[in-house]
Order: C-alpha cells, then sequence, then structure tokens
C-alpha cells in the first residue's frame, strides 16, 4: 500500500488542477455571455434612444425615462446602468456634433477658398482685360490723332483759319476723318489749334528768314527823298518785301510787328558796333597822347641831366 501513495497522490493533484482549470474556464465563459448579454442589452437601449427621435445634446435623463418605461429594452438594462448609458449616448451624440461641426467648417474653409480663389481670378482677369481694352482705346485713339491730323494738314493751309468755319470743311471729309468715335469735338479743336499754331510758327519763321534775305545793310542803307530807309519805315521796307510769296502768307496784323523787332534789333547791333568803333579809335587816341607825352618828360630829364 505504502508502495502506491505517491501516484494516487499525484492523480489526485493532477485530477484537482483539471477541475479547477474547467471551473475558471466555466467562470470566464459565464463572464463573456454576461459581458455579451450587458453589451447588447446596452447596445438595444441606445438604439432605442435613437428611435425616440427627440433626444438631443440638451436631453437631460430625468425629463426623458418616464417616456422610455414602457419599452423592452428599457428593462433590460439595469437600474444603475440606464442613466450612464443614457449620458454615453448624449456623448456620443456631441461628438458626432462636434465632427460633422468640424467637418462642416473644413468644408466652408475649402469653399471660402476657392470662392476667393475664383474671385482673384475674375479680377485678374477684369484687369488683364480692361488693360488690353485700354491698349486698344490708346492704339485706336492714337489712330484717330494721326488721320485728323493728315486732314487738317490736307485742308487746313491758312494760319488765320477759325475752328468754327472749318469745322463744316472738315465734316465734309469721304473718310470720315472729322466724324471718328475715338474723337469727341473738344479733342479736334484742340488739335486743330495745335495746326493752327504750327502754321503761324511756320510763317513767322519764313517772314524772319525773308526779312534777313531782302533786308540786308545794303538795303538798309538805301534812303529815299524823305530819308526813309527799310529800316525805319514800314512803307519802305514793304516794297522789299511784296514780290516774295512769303510776305502774303504772313498773317496783315503781324507783319509790322515782326519787321519792327527785326529793325530794331538792327539797329542795336549797327549801334553796339559802332560805339565798340568809337571806343577803340578812343582808346588808340589816348594810347598815342601818352607816348608824346612820355617822349617829351624823358628828353626833359635827361636836358637838366646834361645841365
Amino acid at each position: 500500500m505504502p508502495n502506491f501513495f505517491p501516484c494516487t497522490y499525484i492523480i489526485l493533484v493532477t485530477k484537482c488542477r483539471c477541475f479547477c482549470l474547467r471551473v475558471l474556464l466555466l467562470k470566464r465563459a459565464a463572464e463573456e455571455k454576461a459581458r455579451a448579454i450587458r453589451a447588447a442589452a446596452a447596445s438595444s437601449f441606445k438604439s432605442m434612444l435613437k428611435e425616440k427621435g427627440d433626444i438631443n445634446v440638451n436631453s437631460r435623463w430625468s425629463r426623458v425615462k418616464d417616456s422610455l418605461r414602457d419599452d423592452p429594452r428599457y428593462k433590460c438594462v439595469k437600474h444603475e446602468d440606464r442613466e450612464v448609458l443614457f449620458n454615453e449616448y448624449i456623448s456620443e451624440l456631441k461628438a458626432i456634433e462636434e465632427k460633422a461641426e468640424r467637418k462642416d467648417k473644413v468644408k466652408k474653409e475649402e469653399e471660402e477658398k476657392l470662392k476667393e480663389r475664383e474671385r482673384e481670378l475674375r479680377k485678374r482677369k477684369e484687369r488683364e482685360e480692361q488693360e488690353m481694352e485700354r491698349v486698344r482705346l490708346k492704339v485706336r485713339r492714337k489712330e484717330a490723332v494721326a488721320s485728323f491730323q493728315a486732314l487738317l494738314v490736307e485742308t487746313i493751309k491758312d494760319p488765320q483759319a477759325s475752328w468754327t468755319e472749318s469745322k463744316p470743311k472738315l465734316e465734309k471729309d469721304p473718310q470720315g476723318r472729322a466724324a471718328n468715335p475715338d474723337l469727341d469735338s473738344s479733342d479736334m479743336e484742340k488739335l486743330f489749334r495745335e495746326h493752327i499754331k504750327m502754321l503761324f510758327e511756320r510763317c513767322v519763321n519764313d517772314f524772319r528768314a525773308l526779312l534777313a534775305e531782302v533786308i540786308t545793310q545794303d538795303a538798309a542803307a538805301q534812303e529815299t527823298e524823305g530819308g526813309k530807309t527799310a529800316l525805319n519805315s514800314w512803307s519802305t521796307a514793304k516794297r522789299f518785301l511784296k514780290p516774295d510769296p512769303r510776305y502774303n502768307k504772313m498773317p496783315r496784323k503781324e507783319r509790322e510787328a515782326l519787321w519792327r523787332r527785326y529793325a530794331e534789333d538792327i539797329l542795336r547791333k549797327q549801334k553796339s558796333a559802332l560805339d565798340q568803333e568809337e571806343e577803340k579809335h578812343t582808346d588808340v587816341k589816348g594810347r598815342s597822347s601818352g607816348g608824346d607825352f612820355g617822349r617829351y618828360s624823358s628828353g626833359t630829364r635827361r636836358t637838366h641831366e646834361r645841365r
């Protein structure tokens, strides 16, 4: 008997361990089953809250629970777990709302960025179109100005022409250069006056050249019976100037004034030349007298020395 005791003890210990392990496994299975049942009950409870429809993040358990008592899913949850599950559900609703708000915020930000990009593109396109239009208008205006200036050169030859009298004549242009939409009446009048000014200046330059060519020193020295010359008498100067076409092109009221300024300039130059010549003679005479006095003084000193 004693020889078999150790073996029997080992068998009993082994059986005991197997039994304990089985009990532990059964206990764990029961716990897992219980947890599954609680989880299912909790899920059903939250589904009940969701189906209720009028429960939101601002709902309170004390005000909601009475409307849920008749639902079997309400009764499947322990009394102490019901409010906890309700608060979890409210927290889930808040999380969903916050997530939706963040999503909406991101979406709105993206939409706003897209709108801003579209606005910038539209503005850039508008600026480019405006710049292109400005360039086109500038080119058209430049062409219109050049065309109208050519019309003025072809039509207006008289530096005394007036805008009122000339306008109907310009408007008869078969090419319509005086009816260009890119030039208004004030623009055309300004160009007309600039053209008239240019014609007048050209006539003035030609008339001054005529004065310089005709009223020379020889012509100015020729006196009439009354002692008149081309420099002191306009009627005398006219006889020299009239044969040249440049005389008639110059407006009548300006001829005498230009001649007078030219004659005064010539007389002033002549007077200045005479004054310089007289001053030169005076200097030469003074130096000559001073030399004689020096020689006389030197001879006197030598005479006194000899004495």
